[in-house]
């Protein structure tokens, strides 16, 4: 069964298309996934990764996403993993077309191919707009169709990634520490299900709102992850994400081996 390994920044994820696998075997994967997903996402006896993707037919999109995490847990949307599915999308079309529409949990999402090469990629995702669902101790709440906490910090240390990593755990959330040092933006991140990854987009786009809302930058943001760097458009109505994504390798697995 063939898979694609990609990662957005460092926020790494197994990707099976289901018009490239035997549709038995995707419905394997797809009955089991929830413990196929922590097996392969294992870094020592796995593939390794944040967790697992598959794209699937939609009757309403170019493709349907669905995600899981490294613990098996089904997650709502991510940016990252967006933007990869963006790429194989393009790939795989034998036109040049470079606007797709992508089901998810959380609604449809529009993305724009900007550059293309066969290893990389540099796509503007459009987000929506994150909405503010409480404000307590010093940390925002937000709710992007999945949720997240944010907070700010003198230092990204370890310290603020504990806070980010006991918000996740007591509330549910992705939590991210920001650090705003000589007008550059900061942020470590924690993902639930997954731990702390080198990037996130939905939880970028909190922070880009936030830090907006805050009057620390204006319509546009640059923020800094452990992986690389986003940067965060604000429109009257939505934030528009751009970043990179990357295919680190094609493979194939056994997958009645899993499971």
């Amino acid at each position: 069964m063939l898979f694609s390994k990609m990662n957005g920044l460092g926020n790494d994820y197994i990707f099976f298309d289901s018009s490239n696998c035997n549709e038995s075997d995707f419905n394997y994967l797809k009955n089991n996934v929830n413990d196929i997903s922590k097996l392969l996402s294992d870094r020592n006896f796995g593939i390794g990764g944040d967790g697992v993707v598959l794209i699937e037919n939609s009757k309403v999109a170019d493709a349907k996403m669905r995600i899981f995490n490294a613990d098996g847990t089904e997650g709502l949307m991510c940016g990252n993993a967006l933007r990869c599915i963006g790429k194989i999308l393009y790939d795989k079309s034998i036109i040049d077309k470079r606007e797709y529409f992508v089901e998810t949990l959380s609604g449809i999402k529009n993305l724009k191919i900007i550059e293309n090469n066969p290893y990389e990629a540099t796509i503007l995702t459009d987000m929506g707009m994150p909405k503010l669902i409480k404000e307590e101790d010093n940390v925002e709440y937000y709710n992007i169709g999945n949720p997240h906490a944010v907070f700010y910090v003198d230092s990204l240390d370890e310290k603020a990634i504990n806070k980010a990593r006991e918000l996740s755990l007591e509330y549910d959330v992705n939590a991210e520490a920001v650090l705003i040092e000589n007008n550059n933006v900061m942020m470590r991140v924690w993902e639930r299900g997954s731990g702390e990854t080198l990037a996130c987009g939905t939880g970028a786009t909190c922070v880009a709102y936030s830090v907006i809302k805050n009057g620390f930058c204006n319509k546009k943001v640059e923020i800094s992850l452990r992986g690389g760097k986003l940067t965060a458009i604000k429109e009257d109505y939505s934030l528009k994400i751009i970043g990179k994504t990357k295919l680190n390798y094609i493979g194939e697995i056994n997958i009645n081996y899993y499971g």
